[in-house]
């Protein structure tokens, strides 16, 4: 059953995208948005580039939407410390009511929290899945997200994997 309305960064779309996975925030979520920012990010700079076909494609099929961030100020507020993507995706979470922010920067997600935004990275998306029964191997796809140079306290991986 899918749940949770989300805005995700950049971070995640590609992530996901790096270890093919890309598909699971279709098959998780109930909406999943991204800011305009995170979209230049992705799809304009990144044309080409991992994750950019599969942004355009799921925007295409309609279930990822491409939405424009009202309050600039309190994006211009917060992106002296976060990247503009981060920024629209926490601002974004808090006007429409989503219930988690996909980030994986660790300041981002300490500034999404100190807002009241819950948060959830790569990591926990791929945890989600495995909850809910998807047919993933969970240590494979961690073990292809640190071989790409995604970074993983060996604390959370011992969390992960304790054996």
């Amino acid at each position: 059953m899918k749940a949770f309305r989300v805005a995700a960064d950049s971070s995640c779309l590609i992530g996901l995208a790096q270890i093919k996975q890309f598909a699971l925030l279709n098959e998780l979520f109930l909406e999943v948005y991204i800011p305009q920012s995170v979209y230049d990010e992705v799809v304009v700079k990144g044309n080409g580039e991992i994750g950019s076909e599969e942004t355009t494609s799921a925007i295409k099929n309609g279930w990822l939407k491409n939405i424009t961030v009202n309050d600039e100020v309190a994006v211009s507020a917060l992106t002296p410390v976060l990247s503009k993507g981060e920024s629209e995706v926490i601002v974004l979470c808090k006007e429409m009511g989503f219930e988690y922010a996909l980030i994986d920067e660790k300041t981002a997600r300490n500034m999404a929290e100190l807002m009241g935004v819950n948060t959830m990275g790569v990591i926990g998306i791929i945890n989600l899945a495995a909850e809910r029964g998807f047919p993933i191997d969970k240590k494979k796809l961690v073990d292809q997200l640190i071989e790409l140079g995604f970074r993983i306290s060996n604390t959370l991986y011992k969390r992960i994997f304790p054996e």
